[in-house]
């Protein structure tokens, strides 16, 4: 089986909207960021770079980078903007993987909306544009 990034990056995009639009601030974070997490691997994938099992954004968005800096890279034309993304990984404020353990309100409202929004503009920029491109089906 192979894992299908663009496909599960559109149902997280779609399900952490839906969350957060019924004030379930922690299930829509959470979704925001493995949209995130899918959007960057398949970056990687279709950049031709390696298998990376892990959720660290930081390194996600670092793989990114570099592969879409090489010279007629397929994948640059889809990162507009530096770093990627600008969803923060661990620390105070970050997205973390494990926050499907935490108790409710672990991530606030705020967050959660900045979290989804850019999910969202991940989400349209990279994956629905590879799509209209057919880079990825």
């Amino acid at each position: 089986m192979t894992d299908n990034y663009p496909e599960a990056a559109c149902k997280h995009a779609t399900d952490c909207r839906i969350l957060l639009t019924s004030g379930r601030f922690d299930g829509a974070g959470y979704l925001a960021g493995y949209a995130v997490e899918c959007v960057l691997k398949t970056l990687i994938k279709v950049g031709g770079g390696p298998k990376i099992s892990e959720h660290d954004l930081q390194l996600l968005k670092s793989e990114a980078m570099k592969l879409a800096s090489l010279p007629l890279q397929k994948t640059a034309k889809y990162v507009t903007q530096s770093g990627v993304t600008t969803l923060a990984y661990r620390g105070r404020d970050g997205w973390r993987e494990t926050l499907r353990y935490e108790a409710a309100g672990a991530v606030s409202e705020n967050s959660t909306k900045v979290w989804v929004d850019e999910a969202q503009r991940l989400h349209k920029e990279i994956i629905v544009a590879m799509k209209l491109d057919g880079l990825i089906s």
